[in-house]
Order: C-alpha cells, then structure tokens, then sequence
C-alpha cells in the first residue's frame, strides 16, 4: 500500500480549482482547508486503502485537509473489521466532523449488515445528547438513510419531534429526515405533520423538501402546501 504521504500526493495531484471555489462556497469548511477533490476519486482512494493495511493510515495520516476527513471517513465505513473496531473508530472520528458535506458522506456511506442493524441504531443515540451540531447531525444522516423502515419509523419520528438544537445543519437535517420519511411512510408521516412541535422554520422546511420530490404524488403535495405556516 502506498504511504499516507504518497496517499496524500495522490490527493493534491487531483486538486481542482474551480471545484475547489465551488466547494468553498456550498461546503462552509469548518477548521480544514479545501483542496477541490471530487467525490469518485476520494471514495477509489479510499478502497485502495482499505485493500491494504488500512489501520497504519488511520494511524499515520494528520487531517490537514478537508478531503483528508473525506478520506478518513470512507476508510471507516469501508474497512472490514468486527463491529467492536468499527464503533471504536467511528467514536474517535464523529468528534472531528465540522461541515455537512463529512458528515453526510460518511453516515451515507455505510453498509450495515441485517444482523448489527440493533447494535448500530443503539450505538448512534448517545450522539443526540451531546449538544454538538454535527454529532447530532450524524445521527439523523444515520437515521434517515439507515432506519427509516417499518421497524424503526415510530421511532424516528419521535426523535426528529424530540430533537430542539438551535443550530442551522441540525434543524435542515431533521427537515430532511421528516421528508424522507414522508416518501417512504406517508401516512404515518402525515399524521405527525398534523400534530407536532417542530419549529416553523423546520416544519416548514420539511413541507418544502416534501413538494420537491419527484417520488411525491401532485395531490399529495397540494395537500402538503395547505399544511404551510404563515
């Protein structure tokens, strides 16, 4: 496997400047630095990795720029290893995240077996009551793209009403989450939408991203539109 220095030349030799502007502008990098790296290159970066001994990357490797995040994030979900290591690294890594576009990534980018679904949905609520916007924020990434199904959605919802962080990422991650549950459960979903106690600005946001999916019936979305607060 190459080293983390040779890893990290790889990166900066795929450095864009104008995807780096655009970057800057959508990402809001937190405390790293963006090279302009595009999402493929970083995700095949990562499985060469984790082809080989992937934990001296972990090890070795300093996050000095937001795609070094990236990468160590996809490491992670990618790795295979027994769950025990998995939450360990996954513990150490959430405390790094600093922007949407790392935390989403990687809460997205995991592939949990049928077998660890329990062990994964109680290992991600600690991070709910830690008052950080971006821990909390991975949990309902984690939530929607993991746990939104007939064993789960109940409760999901219930978190979503329950979660009252005032941060921005926090309430559009909890706006899309009751979206997405939406499309997948819309009578459940409607019905919380009738009686809840999310703010306006999130309810509304919630309505907004419901009428602007594809996968959302026109009467359904006329219905959604009325539901609006003024």
């Amino acid at each position: 496997m190459a080293s983390p220095m040779e890893i990290r030349e790889r990166l900066l030799q795929n450095a864009e400047g104008d995807y780096k502007k655009f970057s800057d502008v959508i990402v809001v990098p937190g405390g790293h630095k963006i090279l302009g790296i595009r999402m493929p290159v970083i995700k095949q970066t990562a499985k060469d990795i984790c082809a080989g001994d992937w934990r001296s990357y972990l090890d070795d490797i300093e996050d000095v720029y937001h795609e070094d995040l990236l990468l160590r994030g996809f490491v992670i979900s990618y790795a295979k290893t027994d769950i025990e290591e998995k939450f360990r690294l996954i513990r150490e890594f959430v405390p790094k995240l600093d922007n949407w576009a790392v935390c989403d990534s990687f809460s997205m980018s995991f592939k949990i077996p049928k077998r660890e679904t329990g062990a994964f949905w109680d290992f991600i609520l600690p991070f709910l009551d830690t008052n950080k916007e971006f821990q909390i924020r991975f949990t309902i990434v984690m939530m929607l793209a993991h746990f939104v199904d007939n064993a789960h959605i109940d409760d999901v919802i219930g978190f979503m009403d329950s979660i009252k962080h005032p941060a921005y990422y926090v309430r559009m991650a909890v706006a899309w989450c009751i979206a997405d549950c939406f499309i997948k459960f819309p009578k459940e979903t409607a019905a919380y939408l009738r009686k809840n106690t999310l703010d306006d600005a999130t309810f509304n946001k919630a309505l907004s991203k419901i009428t602007d999916s594809f996968r959302v019936s026109d009467g359904a979305k006329e219905e959604i539109k009325k539901m609006r607060r003024k």
